[in-house]
């Protein structure tokens, strides 16, 4: 999940967070029954009054654009924040609109919030310097949509693609987010749920005495995943994501690919993930960790568009590097990468032949050699994990493995010699392959082996919805992961 958290004073962030509280007043007015134009009038006045900057931010109601020329960039902004984040959302937009669509570069938001009395409304924007054009005020199957179900991803990419040509099509999911894992039950994690002010470093750090997931099943409400609606209860499934995404492939970008697909959102960048994401897009964008409410920075991610426009490549890097630039004097519990999603496929099928052997060797292993030398190299207090301890750094196992390999004894000696050697090469040439597919990574002190890519393996059992991937489907990891923990 995207987490919210507790801040003193003392801390930079402190002033960010503190600057929603009026926001408030947008979801809480004294009338049911406000016609579309007073919510424009509300939010605009709100936007206005964030952090009593001088930005003055007009909302304005349009039933259509001028057909607008093909430009290099669309992004477009899939907003879930019928849920606790939606006054961040609206600070996010807000810093959206200090840049606006030029002629580089189209601002797409496709905006679903809890408006007031519980009533959700959906809102879509194009967004450009200092104003905001509400372009679906007259479309009355746009109005209320659920964000969780694949049919408004899909909807939303529709209006995008066809009505604001580009060369280069970014879609960005924001949201909370569980990674691989589909929770049965989840919560909204409030302010000082996860993070922790550290008055010795001036930075919050994150509290990792209990799992992420065993944080939110023990918490007996609705279940969560990505994109999840608050009003319906529905969410998107990484089913659900695979579904909506192929349709967007085939029938509207016409067989083409995303130029990059990116999360503001919790835990998602996986190889489990990735899995799903490059078959619609090249790049992929995420945090193998949780990320602060706040999330991406978008004055820093989109002013590079000011004077110029970007590659793909480039603008995925830079993305990186804003992210830094924002979290690295807040706290050292941080990450962000960019992977390339052609290289993928490599990168799997090295995870595959791993599991193949580790799964033979455990089968003729001496003494659980082989059961103890995976057990210490993926153990927690070695392994760089993440606030859900079962999500590990793949290259950090890789490299911890090969660092134990010389513990490993199996019953033939001939074959002994020669699997640890097949492990050694392939383990050797799976961190070459990890670090080809990472365009670039960031991470905070606290994180700093991790190296952009993460793969779910716990310690206990198997969690019930991860056999539902399509991962799990193709590779072998699955099975070495329950041959390991039944050992």
């Amino acid at each position: 999940m995207r987490t919210l958290k507790k801040i003193t004073l003392k801390l930079f962030i402190l002033s960010i967070i503190l600057t929603q509280l009026p926001l408030l007043s947008l979801f809480c007015t004294e009338k049911d029954n406000r016609s579309n134009t007073d919510i424009i009038e509300q939010i605009s006045e709100l936007l206005n009054k964030v952090s009593g900057e001088e930005q003055n931010i007009q909302i304005v109601k349009t039933t259509r654009l001028a057909p607008l020329k093909k430009k290099d960039w669309t992004i477009i902004l899939y907003i879930s924040a019928d849920n606790d984040l939606r006054n961040f959302a609206i600070r996010n937009i807000k810093q959206m609109a200090k840049i606006g669509s030029n002629k580089h570069l189209n601002i797409l938001v496709h905006l679903d919030i809890k408006l007031t009395g519980n009533k959700k409304s959906t809102r879509r924007y194009y967004i450009e310097k200092n104003k905001i054009l509400h372009v679906n005020a007259n479309d009355p199957t746009s109005q209320k949509m659920d964000s969780g179900n694949p049919e408004t991803l899909i909807s939303c990419c529709k209006w995008g693609v066809d009505n604001f040509p580009a060369k280069h099509y970014g879609l960005i999911l924001w949201n909370h987010g569980t990674g691989a894992l589909d929770p049965r039950r989840g919560r909204i994690i409030k302010l000082s749920d996860l993070f922790t002010f550290n008055p010795q470093t001036n930075k919050v750090d994150l509290d990792r005495s209990i799992g992420f997931l065993d944080f939110i099943n023990a918490q007996q409400m609705e279940d969560r995943g990505i994109c999840w609606d608050d009003t319906t209860g529905n969410y998107l499934s990484n089913q659900d994501l695979d579904e909506a995404l192929q349709k967007v492939h085939l029938e509207i970008l016409k067989g083409e690919k995303f130029e990059l697909i990116g999360f503001d959102a919790c835990l998602m960048q996986m190889i489990e993930i990735a899995n799903i994401i490059k078959k619609y897009s090249k790049i992929m964008i995420g945090s193998q960790e949780v990320i602060l409410g706040t999330g991406w920075n978008y004055v820093e991610t989109l002013k590079p568009f000011l004077d110029k426009s970007l590659s793909p490549e480039d603008l995925s890097k830079h993305i990186v590097k804003s992210y830094k630039k924002t979290y690295g004097k807040i706290t050292n519990d941080y990450t962000l990468s960019a992977i390339n999603l052609e290289k993928t496929d490599k990168v799997e099928e090295n995870i595959h032949y791993l599991a193949q052997t580790l799964a033979f060797c455990l089968k003729n292993q001496k003494n659980k050699s082989v059961k103890k030398a995976v057990a210490a190299s993926r153990n927690k207090l070695v392994c760089t994990h993440f606030d859900e301890p079962s999500f590990i750094d793949l290259h950090h196992f890789y490299s911890n493995l090969l660092d134990c390999l010389k513990y490993i004894e199996l019953k033939n000696k001939d074959e002994e010699t020669e699997y640890k050697n097949t492990l050694k090469r392939i383990l050797t040439e799976g961190k070459r392959l990890i670090e080809s597919l990472v365009l670039k990574s960031t991470s905070g002190k606290n994180l700093s082996k991790a190296k952009g890519l993460s793969i779910y393996f716990p310690t206990r059992r198997i969690y019930h919805s991860y056999r539902k991937l399509q991962f799990c489907q193709n590779n072998d990891w699955i099975l070495f992961l329950t041959q390991y923990l039944n050992t």
